[in-house]
This record gives C-alpha cells, structure tokens and sequence, in this order.
C-alpha cells in the first residue's frame, strides 16, 4: 500500500494497580466523548486503544492518537492540559510518550 504523511502521538501507561487502572478507565470513560470532540475539532482524525499482552500483569495500555498536521498536534495540546486533572488526577502510573510522523502503512484490501 502507499506510504502517506501522518501525524501520531503514541502513550504508553504503565499503572501502578488494578484499582489505579480501573480509576483511569472510569474516568477516561466519563471524559472521553467530550475529550475526541474537543481534540477532532483542532485536527485530531483517530484514536485507537490497545491492552498490552506481553506486559506484567495487563496493567499496561497504548493509545494511538492520529492527527491531520504537526500544527493540530499542537492546537491539541492545551486540550489534555485542559482535561489532564480530571482523567489522570489521583492516579499513580507512569506514561511514556511519543510523537511521530507516519513512513508506511498497509492495509489488507
């Protein structure tokens, strides 16, 4: 398939335990609607969520943020500081970040 231009943030989250994941999904859960409204209106275009499988534990998640322009990863940014004590706030896990720019993608027609 043809390579593209995209834009993705990646983050890793590596929670602390059970009651700190469960935390976080209950709040992402309660945030999330208006969270992609606000991100897809300054250029966000996808978002996956992934449990990791080969982590202790399951208490390790990966979420794929996609944007259309290094500027809306930008114009998002004041959105998660925006929210950041809501969906975060109390809960103890360590998140590794990642910006990057898509070099090849395929797909399975």
């Amino acid at each position: 398939m043809a390579s593209m231009a995209g834009f993705t943030n990646v983050s890793v989250q590596k929670f602390a335990s059970e009651g700190d994941l469960a935390l976080f999904e209950r709040n992402w859960s309660e945030h999330k609607e208006l969270v992609l409204q606000k991100l897809g209106e300054k250029g966000l275009v996808g978002f996956t969520a992934h449990q990791v499988w080969n982590q202790d534990e399951n208490l390790t998640r990966m979420y794929i943020f996609e944007y259309e322009s290094p500027e809306a990863v930008k114009a998002c940014l004041p959105v998660w500081k925006e929210l950041e004590s809501a969906i975060f706030g109390g809960i103890a896990m360590k998140v590794t970040a990642y910006r990057g720019v898509t070099v090849e993608t395929w797909g399975r027609d």
